[in-house]
């Protein structure tokens, strides 16, 4: 069988079905963790965050984190518990009504010293913070030294062929190959779309546009987010590398940029955040903002069923011959390699087993591994800005953006 895409759910697939004795052709136009999964911010959360439109996910997440309990055993984060900071005595009372109804365990915590007076309550929950690339990166080898082929490409299209499929895939010298399965797994994020459309089948994914702002100096690592401001995205997550902590800003997505320009649209954003910031954290901690970065992705999710973003995790077309492993967040990546693992398994005629044979994860440093998170790569940087006494215009956080 052929695994599209070497992110987390591909990997964990890939992994899993390997250790079950079942052929596995990996198959990745880049490197491991270049697409979807290396741009996320890497936080594994409970889903204190998220109110009475999606009810389901608390408990999904909680299922996740059953298997990332074990996955990351062995892999140190770089927060081990987070805050949750509400300006908004409504948002907290509504907050708090969801967190009773759903089980979910946050408690009440003195504010940090780097929130200023504006926080009038603040909660904690046992959340850890982790690099994803750290992550990504021990998958990688993992998939190794399970035995997991992998090969450099880009699957174009898939056919149906007799009891199986046929994928035709685009070479790194721009040759093409034909390989032949009995299914396929498509975790190939962003580029599920495409391929789905280009084999004509079903529009099951759906895109949105992501961008991510990026704070670099010598700040404290920190695990935050602040439900009232999720529209625009609020949450800061650390990252740390060169001695020095990073912020990673939650992205702010859209479906739909209106036609406007989506470096303006950025810059725009970016501004408002910063902003926002500045009335949330004391001017001591943001003066030590070296420098501004940004970066844009297109991430991906199964199509809702209703008009919110669907946070389910796999789909089945062909009779199982090809099942998308697509969730919207990171954190549901284990689950979504169970479905495919498991539909797999059924498809093949094997014993189901839901030991998926994951091991603890084992850090391996970055210069032994290609995988890297999006904030790790060269970007366009604003030095010295000055905050929080001085925001950069609109244009200039715009072409942030433009790389």
């Amino acid at each position: 069988m052929i695994v599209a895409g070497a992110g987390m759910a591909g990997l964990l697939t890939a992994v899993a079905l390997t250790r079950r004795g079942v052929n596995v052709l990996l198959i990745e136009p880049a490197q491991v963790g270049a697409g979807q999964s290396g741009q996320s911010h890497g936080y594994l959360h409970q889903g204190y965050a998220y109110g009475p439109d999606e009810p389901r996910l608390p408990a999904l997440l909680g299922s996740a984190a059953r298997y990332w309990q074990g996955l990351l055993a062995r892999i140190a984060p770089v927060t081990a518990d987070s805050t949750i900071a509400f300006s908004d005595p409504d948002a907290v009372r509504r907050a708090e009504r969801f967190w009773r109804a759903s089980g979910l365990a946050v408690r009440p915590r003195a504010t940090p010293r780097w929130l200023t007076g504006t926080s009038v309550a603040c909660f904690g929950s046992a959340e850890p913070t982790y690099n994803v690339g750290d992550i990504l990166r021990g998958l990688g080898a993992q998939a190794g030294s399970a035995g997991v082929e992998a090969r450099r490409g880009a699957v174009e299209r898939i056919d149906e062929c007799g009891d199986g499929i046929v994928a035709r895939v685009t070479e790194p010298d721009g040759g093409t190959a034909i390989v032949r399965a009995r299914t396929a797994v498509l975790a190939a994020g962003a580029g599920t779309p495409g391929l789905l459309a280009r084999s004509g089948l079903p529009a099951a994914v759906q895109l949105r546009k992501a961008f991510m702002l990026v704070l670099r100096g010598h700040l404290p690592a920190v695990s935050a987010l602040f439900p009232e401001y999720q529209q625009h995205g609020l949450f800061l997550a650390s990252r740390v590398g060169d001695e020095q902590a990073t912020w990673l800003v939650s992205d702010f997505q859209s479906f739909d940029s209106g036609g406007r320009d989506s470096g303006q649209l950025a810059g725009w954003w970016a501004r408002r955040v910063l902003q926002t910031l500045a009335r949330l954290i004391d001017a001591a901690t943001l003066a030590r903002v070296d420098a501004v970065s940004g970066y844009s992705a297109t991430k991906s999710g199964l199509l809702p069923s209703s008009g919110t973003v669907a946070h389910e995790f796999g789909i089945d077309l062909l009779d199982g011959r090809v099942v998308v492993a697509s969730p919207s967040k990171l954190t549901l990546s284990p689950l979504a390699a169970r479905h495919a693992v498991r539909t797999v398994t059924a498809r093949l005629g094997l014993r189901p087993d839901d030991d998926f044979g994951w091991d603890p994860i084992v850090p391996v440093p970055r210069d032994r591994a290609p995988a890297r998170e999006a904030w790790e790569t060269s970007m366009t940087v604003l030095e010295r800005p000055e905050l929080p006494g001085v925001f950069p215009d609109i244009q200039t956080l715009s072409e942030l953006y433009r790389r």
